[in-house]
Parts: C-alpha cells; structure tokens; sequence
C-alpha cells in the first residue's frame, strides 16, 4: 500500500494499491499514457457527497434532479470504456478540480459545450490548466458582454493533444496561447494530486443527458476519452473569422497587450477583476462601444492599470520599527538598538541606509522650506527680469522645437501603425473575399455544368417524345389499312374511304370529331 503524497487534513484522499493495475495489461488501452493508467481514484465517497451537497458540482437548479453522481469501482480509471455497451456514452467523466477551483458547473455552459464539440474532446481530457484558460477566457468575455465564441478562443489558443501512435501515447490535452497573442498566464505551472480526482456522472431514468443529441444516435461532445479525440481539430486562422469575431479577437488583445492577466486573480475573485477589467475598458461594455474605443486609443488600453506589486516577506525579519510619540531621537535610538542585536552583516547594512535615508530626508525637507521662504521674498520684493541671454533663448527655443518635432513624429508613427494595422486588416479580409469569390466561381462553374446537362437531358426526351408520337402515328396509319383490307374481303363493293380510326358515328353518319377547344 502506497500513501498519496501531499497535505490531506480533512481525510479526503484515502490510501491506494501501488501494484501494477490491469488496465496496462489490457490492450484496448494500449494508447493511454501510463501516467493516467497508474493515476486510480484517491478520493473518499463522503468527500464527494459533501461536495454535491454543497452545490459545488451543479449549483442547483431543477435539472440538478436528473443526473446524480457516483464514485468509480475499484480499479476504474478516467479514461474507462463503457465495454458492454461501447457505442452508448452512459456516464461522464469529471475532474472535481474543474469544479472546486474554476466554478465549473454541471450542466456545462452553452459555450464550453460548443467548444468541447468543435475540438471532440471529452471534458477530462483536457489538462486543467486547460480548463483554467477556458473559464478566463468565458468570464472576461462576461465582464465585458462580448459574444462568447469558441472559434475566438481557437485563434487565441491552439489546443495540443499528445501523440497516440509514438513514443508519448495520448495524456491529457492542452492549451496554449498562440504566438504574439499571450492574454492569460498558466494558472500553475504543475498541478499536483488532480490526476486521481475524478467521478462519474449519470443520468436517472429516461431523460436524455445533456452530452447527447436529443436523437440520442450521436453526440453533442465525447463523454469517453478516445484515442481520435483530436484528430479532426484544426486551428481557427485569423482569415476565416468573420467581422464581429475579429473585432472580439482585437478588442482582447488590445486590452491585455500591455497586462497579462494571472488566472488566480480572474477566477479566485471575479467580482475584484470585473471592476479592474471594466476599468481598464474605460467602463465601456458590448462589442460596439468597445470598437470605438479601440479605434480611438489604439496604443492602448484607456486607463493603465499596473498589476499587482509582488509583497515579498520582510528582510527584517524580527526587526519591529513601530511609530513613537516621544522625541525624535528616539527613533533613531531604536535602529540604533536593533542594529546592535542584529548579527547579521546584511541587516546591519540594511538598517545603516535606512538611518542615512531618514537623515536625508529631514536635510531635504529643511532646504525644501528654506526654498519656499526664499522664493516667496523674491516675488514680492525683486521683480523678475529675463537672466536668459540671446544664444541660451536659441538653444531653450530648439530644444522646445526639437521636442515637439520628437511628438509630431511620435503621432505620425502611431497614426502610421494605426493604418498599417488597418490596411493588414483589409489585406486578410481581402483574402477571405477571393477565397469566397472562387469558392463562388466553382459553385458557379458547377451550376452551368448542371444546366447544361438539363439542357441535353431535355433535348433527348423531347427527341424520344416526338419518335414516339411518329411511332403511333405509323401504328394508327397500319392498324386502320389493314382494317379496311379486311372489310374489302368481306364486301368488296363496300366504300371503305369514309371509314378512319380518327373519326367518330354523329346521328349514324361517319364524320370527322369537332377540333379541341
């Protein structure tokens, strides 16, 4: 028996076999990373019922009745087939830590389904740095009202999936940010003791799981993992999204081009990063107000706000300077005192500038009023004459120019870049329309070939229409020849010409019909 490693003061994690588990052994997992396979089930069933008693899992809500959640059977794993029934996704694989550290809820939002469909990747088998990415993405989309769609994230991200067939079998999946558009960090650079997390999820009865089309022949998104997942992924270029996802994609960038933005801060505390985000925004919302705003600051975001500063423990550890009423040599008699029982030569040094700086400070703060009693003097009792001669006006006046001829170039480089990036955003979408624009000459070209083959088609039938008509007309001609051939041997004096296959008795005379109408 092996001990997962790691705190675990609630009980949480219970103790594992450490053996070799059949699933190596069994071929069907041939394509499954060992890591997964060696990784069983480390949580408690009381753990898991507290947490589906405390909402963490669906959040409530009336279809939090259909579903209920069960703990895996012993030597079960988070990539297990359902075998009796492989074609029928009967249960769901969830990552607990998709729920307790990202606020990820089952039913999953229409977005993140949507997203696992366009990738066809079940939701464990995404890393869950992965889901970190996602869930930032979805909440800063929220914050800001901008249309959540997962083409926008797969241009901002490109999902890796292991390979299945070479030396790294398939793990867990992916997501990275593409190259120039870093808008979110890692949320951990490791996680640790997740792998063994994991429960199954069911639907009661007779109503169709969420995971399912209502047809129940095909899925919404994998529930299983497999080893295809992947395989028909292809990355979102900036060329094939439409206006409104472009707009969405540089409104993002624009906004985080100058702050990357820690995972923690957006989904350890949303409401804190909603204000700072809008405030960053110019407190504007929607993809409307927010191109604008875009167009009219393209440098940057309107408000600058400078991440959090990094609090490091203090040097002086031990060292205790607290505010004193009593005289001002007091204070310098306690760094006096705490240099002393300090050994070592580091905090000693460190307490000598900090005396030196005080000193300094207080010279200043005398020449600063001494300054001010001076100038006042001057103004009232001297009148103020130019001491500036001639040639040091020259050089104060080029050097006024200078600079403002260093700001005319600055606002012609920004407005330069503006265009470049306008006219970059012509040339993509440029192309898209000569994409579209062939696409359309070969729907074109397809359409006439259909035409023309109409065209002949009908030639030949109307062809075959009229040697069939001239066909019975030759067969009525023949039939009514050889009719009047037999009434002749009958009664050769017989005067067979009024007689006619196309002529009709009217009042016992033989005539002719009366023409159509």
């Amino acid at each position: 028996m092996a001990e997962i490693q790691g705190n675990d003061p609630g009980g949480v994690f219970r103790e594992v076999e450490g053996a070799q588990m059949p699933h190596e052994l069994n071929p069907l997992y041939d394509w499954v990373n060992r890591d997964v396979l060696g990784s069983p089930c480390t949580m408690t069933e009381d753990y898991l019922t507290e947490l589906k008693n405390s909402g963490v899992i669906f959040g409530g809500g009336e279809e939090e009745s259909h579903y209920r959640i069960k703990f895996p059977r012993p030597g079960e794993r988070v990539c297990e087939l359902n075998l009796e029934h492989s074609r029928v996704p009967h249960w769901l694989w969830v990552n607990e830590v998709m729920s307790t550290e990202f606020g990820v809820r089952i039913l999953f939002s229409p977005f993140q389904q949507r997203l696992l469909q366009r990738c066809f990747a079940a939701p464990s088998l995404f890393h869950l740095n992965a889901w970190s990415a996602i869930r930032c993405f979805e909440l800063v989309t929220e914050f800001l009202e901008l249309p959540q769609d997962p083409e926008v994230f797969l241009y901002l991200f490109t999902v890796f999936s292991p390979n299945a067939d070479g030396i790294t079998k398939k793990g867990y999946m992916s997501v990275r940010p593409g190259k120039g558009r870093k808008i979110f960090g890692l949320y951990e650079e490791s996680f640790h003791d997740f792998k063994g997390r994991y429960f199954k999820v069911f639907a009661i009865g007779d109503h169709p799981p969420f995971w399912l089309t209502l047809e129940r022949d095909a899925g919404q998104f994998p529930s299983y993992w497999s080893k295809d997942a992947g395989v028909n992924y292809v990355p979102t270029a900036y060329r094939k999204l439409n206006e409104d996802q472009r707009d969405t994609a540089d409104i993002l960038l624009w906004l985080f081009s100058q702050r990357v933005w820690k995972p923690k801060a957006v989904s350890g505390n949303p409401e804190r990063a909603r204000a700072t985000i809008v405030k960053m925004a110019g407190r504007n919302k929607t993809l409307a107000n927010l191109r604008r705003a875009m167009v009219a600051n393209s440098q940057g975001p309107i408000t600058s706000v400078h991440p959090p500063v990094k609090r490091h423990p203090p040097l002086l550890k031990g060292v205790v300077l607290r505010k004193s009423r009593a005289a001002p040599g007091t204070v310098r008699r306690c760094l006096l005192l705490s240099e002393r029982r300090c050994r070592s030569i580091r905090l000693r040094f460190l307490l000598r500038r900090l005396r030196w700086g005080r000193e300094v400070l207080g010279k200043w703060r005398l020449l600063r009023s001494s300054l001010g009693s001076l100038r006042g003097r001057s103004e009232i009792s001297v009148p103020w004459t130019d001491p500036l001669t001639p040639r040091e006006k020259e050089k104060v006046e080029a050097k006024a120019a200078k600079s403002k001829a260093e700001k005319d170039l600055e606002a012609a480089l920004a407005d330069a870049k503006e265009k470049g990036v306008e006219l970059q955003r012509l040339r993509d979408r440029e192309a898209g329309l000569l994409v579209d624009l062939e696409s359309a000459k070969k729907k074109l070209s397809e359409e006439r070939s259909r035409v023309d083959q109409a065209k002949a088609s009908l030639a030949s039938t109307e062809q075959a229409h009229q040697e069939l008509v001239t066909l019975a007309e030759d067969s009525v001609k023949a039939t009514e020849d050889a009719l009047k051939e037999q009434i002749l041997v009958l009664a050769p004096d017989f005067d067979v010409s009024p007689l006619g296959a196309c002529k009709e008795v009217v009042d016992g005379q033989i005539v002719h019909p009366p023409p159509e109408s």
